[in-house]
């Protein structure tokens, strides 16, 4: 319940990084003034050491605190007094087994008339029921009452994802349909199964995010969500999937997010600007080892296409080694390095290494001088096509730039390439939902559509196809 319950987000002592001390200290800026968010922590004379349960029942259901009376609903009681009185008896006694926190939180700093606490008690007389959830149909599955348990009582989710009246109440008609942010900077967005809000998620597509703060199509989780999702992932996956299931059946409420296009509901294909001119200079600049570890790595790892030569002093381009390529450095002479590529080629096509028997990931492209300088160290039949693979090594001069030592970070680059670019416009499949041949018409059929130049294009298909179906290489970093 502590964690369903977002108690830390508010209440954890700012600067910690430990949500276990409930010393609060956090503002919270509205239209109404400044909130500062209380220490509850066991503390007997600055938190809330010396309330009976009764008490912590009272405010938590009632909005009402000791020695304070009327609580401001920015603490969301509105929906904790939906709470099973076992949950806020358990609450109650794991926050009293917390270690206190001494330190006195200034009073909220509110303009006139929100300042005055008595006027709080009639806004509690108009929006406050006291009531517990309604009962529902008895074809409703436990998974679903469990779900609306969490939803509409400890987790609050209303309190942030609603629009608020001059009352500064949640009107009925547009609960869970978002809107502005109490701060006035930002907006936080509608989650009704509306076309504007998440109508296209699936049920495992919420269950997902409230695990790992990512949408169905990329978005990651930011500003106070990112610390909610810090919470709900540590919730079982039965009450994420609960969670979920109740969210897709609350009332669709039509509700752009603020900046977001219009929905087309027409049967002309419109098309939204493109991301090219708003891309900004590649990222991959940032994955390039330095000079020194470059001068002193063993095996490196291409960044963005690599020209090669034969010899040292060549200067006329003999090939290319493409992304994410492991080199082995035989030697160094100046700013160049000899190195050797280790992989396969297939009959009939003498110009491409490629990394793996069978499967068409490129590493190298090579000139006909190039051809005649690969080594073949064994062939072998594939047993599903009859084509004749051979296994080679070719050593050429490479300069010391454009490469990485560590392959994790690659992948990791891509991974977020692939759910930033791919998943603008598409639920986001798994790497391994595809074979790993067939990801090269997939991901080349969309690259027009994306702002990737062609490094960034190399390597986020290597990282798909090495993570394919079929080959499956961990995500940790070891490389075929």
């Amino acid at each position: 319940m502590f964690v369903a319950g977002d108690c830390a987000t508010c209440h954890a002592s700012v600067g910690k990084g430990d949500d276990t001390l409930l010393g609060g200290g956090r503002s919270l800026e509205t239209a109404f003034g400044t909130f500062h968010m209380p220490n509850i922590s066991s503390h007997p004379n600055d938190g809330i050491g010396q309330w009976k349960l009764e008490q912590f029942i009272m405010a938590m259901r009632e909005g009402v605190i000791p020695g304070k009376g009327n609580a401001y609903p920015a603490f969301p009681y509105t929906s904790y007094q939906r709470m099973t009185a076992n949950d806020l008896r358990d609450l109650f006694a794991y926050m009293q087994s917390l270690q206190p926190v001494a330190g006195t939180i200034p009073d909220h700093e509110l303009r006139f008339p929100f300042s005055m606490r008595r006027g709080v008690g009639l806004w509690r007389l108009a929006f406050l029921d006291g009531k517990p959830l309604p009962e529902v149909a008895a074809d409703k599955s436990e998974l679903w009452r469990r779900g609306r348990y969490l939803v509409e009582g400890v987790g609050h989710c209303v309190e942030c994802h609603s629009p608020r009246n001059v009352a500064g109440a949640v009107p009925f008609s547009k609960r869970f349909s978002g809107g502005p942010n109490p701060e006035g900077t930002g907006y936080i967005p509608n989650i009704t199964p509306d076309e504007t809000g998440i109508g296209y998620w699936s049920v495992h597509d919420i269950a997902r995010y409230l695990e790992d703060g990512v949408g169905p199509i990329g978005m990651k989780a930011g500003g106070d969500m990112k610390e909610v999702i810090e919470n709900t992932a540590r919730l079982s996956h039965e009450d994420r999937l609960a969670m979920a299931e109740y969210l897709k059946s609350v009332p669709a409420v039509e509700a752009p997010n603020a900046g977001a296009p219009k929905p087309n509901r027409t049967a002309e294909v419109i098309m939204l600007p493109a991301a090219h001119a708003a891309a900004g200079p590649s990222k991959l600049a940032a994955l390039l080892a330095s000079p020194d570890v470059i001068g002193k790595s063993d095996a490196l790892y291409v960044v963005s296409p690599a020209p090669f030569t034969l010899e040292a002093s060549g200067t006329a381009e003999d090939g290319k080694l493409l992304g994410a390529t492991k080199v082995a450095v035989l030697s160094r002479d100046g700013g160049r390095m000899r190195v050797r590529v280790d992989g396969w080629q297939l009959d009939g096509s003498d110009s491409a290494v490629y990394a793996l028997q069978g499967q068409r990931i490129l590493q190298a492209v090579l000139s006909p001088e190039a051809i005649a300088r690969v080594k073949r160290l064994s062939s072998i039949e594939d047993e599903h096509t009859g084509q004749q693979w051979h296994q080679v090594s070719l050593e050429v001069w490479i300069a010391q730039k454009g490469l990485s030592a560590d392959l994790a970070q690659l992948w990791h680059h891509s991974d977020e390439t692939y759910r930033a670019s791919c998943a603008t416009c598409h639920a986001l499949p798994h790497s391994e939902d595809f074979l790993a041949n067939q990801w090269i018409g997939t991901l080349g059929a969309m690259k027009r559509y994306t702002s990737l130049d062609d490094a960034e294009y190399r390597l986020l298909l290597s990282w798909l196809q090495y993570h394919s179906k079929d080959v499956g290489t961990s995500s940790k970093g070891s490389h075929p």
